[in-house]
């Protein structure tokens, strides 16, 4: 009779003990839902009790797993956001100088005639080239912004990629009488994008070129090794502010001996472009003038 009642007290004991279990753990999987309803709908952090076994403690891990990744997802889509909103006010920016001009250029023109009219449509054209390579430069720094662009491993002889480099800037060589030197070492630059390398490599090329006096010389050195392929671009021109060297590749940034047309994003496109090829770009004064070096390394750095 008296193992009867132990029996019986031991039975309730147990089915107690069960009730508080799950009365515990309906607690705690309540205090979870909590949880996650406050990271999802009021953005707050997540903070979930360390269980040490058992279902919830698979539970626990799963959530933290998943919160990290819209953590992260929230992160990139926050950083999108604020890429394409600067992108938009710089191309405002930059796109208001321009127009402000041309709509001047089209008053003007309403009431001009003979060579004071082929003066301003002159003028009129040379405004809307700039805003053609405005906007055209803006949507591949947007692309290269959002990762969309894809770039191409090739390989592409140093000769052939100094005339394709060379040939569109003839006439301005011409007309300023500046030599080219050619150095080089008669292999290939590899695994790079041609041309978006070639855009990288223009927009340096023309950046010495403006800064070239008349009958100067422009040195392009060119070399490859087991680490990495090289190209080095040199003026002998006026060289570069010593307080531009560390803002030369800040977006929108126009050093002291920038011209006129200038509106400093080509060597700021040139410098992304690189980088994004495994590359670096370095800029230093020669005195006279200036010298770009650009490393394509051939392995992760």
């Amino acid at each position: 009779m008296i193992n009867m009642i132990y029996i019986c007290i031991l039975l309730i004991i147990i089915m107690i003990a069960l009730i508080i279990c799950m009365i515990y753990k309906e607690k705690q999987i309540k205090q979870i839902s909590q949880q996650v309803n406050a990271i999802l709908f009021q953005q707050k952090d997540i903070y979930i009790p360390y269980y040490k076994e058992g279902t919830l403690s698979f539970l626990e891990s799963e959530i933290v797993k998943l919160v990290n990744r819209l953590s992260e997802q929230n992160r990139l889509l926050l950083e999108d956001k604020i890429i394409l909103k600067q992108s938009l006010e710089d191309i405002s920016h930059q796109m208001k100088t321009p127009l402000t001009s041309l709509n001047l250029v089209h008053e003007r023109l309403k009431m001009a005639e003979g060579t004071e009219k082929k003066k301003l449509l002159k003028e009129q054209q040379l405004l809307l080239d700039k805003i053609e390579w405005l906007v055209i430069t803006l949507l591949k720094i947007a692309q290269i912004d959002s990762n969309t662009v894809t770039f191409q491993k090739e390989n592409i002889s140093q000769k052939e990629l100094y005339i394709k480099l060379v040939k569109p800037f003839e006439i301005q060589l011409e007309l300023k009488d500046i030599s080219i030197e050619l150095e080089d070492d008669q292999t290939y630059i590899e695994d790079i994008d041609i041309l978006w390398t070639l855009e990288a490599l223009s927009n340096i090329f023309k950046n010495c070129i403006e800064h070239t006096e008349q009958g100067g010389n422009i040195k392009i050195m060119m070399n490859n090794n087991p680490l990495y392929s090289e190209i080095i671009i040199q003026d002998n021109g006026n060289g570069i502010d010593s307080e531009d060297l560390i803002h030369l590749f800040e977006r929108f940034y126009k050093g002291k001996n920038a011209t006129q047309q200038s509106v400093g994003i080509g060597l700021s496109l040139s410098h992304m472009i690189i980088e994004k090829q495994n590359g670096t770009i370095a800029v230093e004064n020669t005195y006279p003038g200036a010298k770009f070096t650009i490393h394509f390394y051939k392995e992760v750095i």
